[in-house]
């Protein structure tokens, strides 16, 4: 080879060198150090830049407690999450400590997540801290039998309603319009949209709706309602069908179609569903606790109200999700001792108050939610009132299957309300929801 070509080689292979030492020395030290030193802990999670400082203060305050280890905090986008994740399941890479939802956390526990009972069974401060947890925050991290995550706080759903919205359709009525009581009917809730429905000036389409249509988990309480319901109790066998479960679906459909209370997307173009509901383009629509954190740095703070689900023939519910820490599986076991200990700080009590405090979810220690009540504004406030509603929450049947099931439940309600051809009614939409392959595949044939 001829000199100066050599040398003009070596000078690019060492350029690229420089360049990939430049780009990414500092991630092969972070996932070497981490991997080397047991007592740097990493932790991912999820959630926007109150999240992020929350955190960061969890981690200050067991850090403190904790001298000698370290948390190396893994902060990325809930959209993002679950995707990065599984790389790092395939690669072998997954941080210590993962902040995981309840809804796909069934598809990965048996595998990637340490079984935490013989940890909690010698631990006799866990135990108790576990005791005072909503039974449903536990229950949604156990699985076939074992607790493979700590849950840390979660939320159910009611009925926000915006105050400005129902003065303006008192106006128009030229009489009040009355709170829903508790024990509301689904009746009455139909009877309240219409009249939150506003035609001002006559051209056919409405400048306030009632109602902003939820998405299935958020409609779930109303299936609920209605006597039906996805799983039985088993969460093995397909059961959304008969009478109940096409009057669901009826319902949905005749909120857009037949009463007319609820807006096409296009009827609210430019905005999204919160902001639809705090112009008051919408009275009602179905949230969870941590909205309240974002209408309370807008002008509808105190103008707003939240109510119970309506009930109707399977009685009144709400639908309730959490959070948990899990350990990943796949670590040593002096790792693992560590990790467990960030894992438990989280449920002690001045750690669940930082959570009550940020009011982003419901803690999940019972005891807890005193404080959550007081930082958001007393015993009469939308805080208090998701708490009270604990009592009617329940678990959304989720089965490692959960994803798929998500997909075709959305794609199949959803087809009751679109215009055009499209269109199914309930029953041939509940026909082929059954008939979906996934849902066959996981839960069997209808009875």
């Amino acid at each position: 080879m001829h000199p100066n070509r050599f040398m003009r080689m070596s000078v690019v292979v060492l350029g690229a060198g420089l360049v990939s030492y430049w780009l990414f020395a500092d991630t092969v030290s972070h996932y070497r150090t981490s991997a080397d030193d047991p007592n740097r802990i990493r932790f991912s999670y999820w959630g926007g830049f109150t999240d992020h400082e929350m955190w960061r203060e969890i981690i200050a305050a067991f850090e403190v407690e904790h001298p000698g280890l370290m948390i190396k905090p893994e902060w990325l986008p809930l959209s993002g999450y679950t995707t990065k994740l599984d790389q790092q399941f395939v690669a072998g890479t997954a941080p210590d400590v993962i902040l995981f939802q309840d809804e796909p956390f069934p598809r990965y526990a048996a595998e990637q997540f340490v079984d935490l009972s013989g940890l909690i069974s010698e631990d006799v401060e866990t135990c108790r801290r576990l005791a005072d947890c909503w039974p449903t925050a536990v229950s949604s991290f156990e699985f076939d039998g074992a607790m493979r995550g700590l849950p840390i706080n979660g939320g159910n759903v009611l009925i926000y309603c915006n105050v400005d919205a129902f003065e303006r359709a008192s106006r128009f009525r030229g009489r009040p319009i009355p709170w829903p009581s508790p024990g509301w009917t689904l009746e009455e809730f139909v009877e309240l949209c219409r009249l939150l429905t506003l035609d001002e000036d006559g051209d056919g389409s409405p400048e306030q709706f009632g109602f902003l249509q939820p998405h299935w988990v958020y409609y779930l309480p109303f299936i609920w309602a209605h006597g039906a319901r996805l799983l039985d109790e088993s969460r093995t066998r397909w059961t959304l069908e008969g009478n109940e479960a096409r009057a669901a679906f009826a319902m949905y459909a005749d909120l857009r179609h037949r009463d007319r209370v609820t807006p096409a997307p296009i009827e609210y173009a430019g905005q999204n569903s919160d902001t639809a509901f705090l112009s008051g383009r919408v009275a009602m629509c179905v949230n969870g606790p941590w909205f309240q954190v974002f209408l309370n740095k807008t002008a509808l703070k105190r103008r707003y109200r939240v109510v119970a689900i309506p009930g109707g023939s399977g009685g009144h519910a709400t639908r309730v999700t959490w959070d948990g820490l899990c350990l990943y599986a796949k670590q040593s076991s002096e790792r693992k001792a560590n990790a467990w200990k960030f894992a438990r700080f989280v449920l002690v009590g001045h750690v669940q108050e930082i959570f009550a405090r940020y009011q982003r979810a419901i803690p999940a220690r019972r005891s807890s939610t005193a404080a959550y009540v007081r930082h958001g504004g007393g015993g009469s406030s939308p805080a208090a009132s998701f708490v009270d509603a604990m009592a009617s929450a329940r678990v959304q049947p989720i089965t490692p299957h959960w994803q798929a099931m998500h997909r075709a439940v959305r794609r199949h309600l959803t087809s009751v309300i679109l215009e055009g051809r499209g269109r199914k009614t309930p029953d041939a939409a509940l026909r082929a929801l059954a008939a979906e392959a996934d849902i066959r595949r996981a839960f069997g044939s209808q009875r």
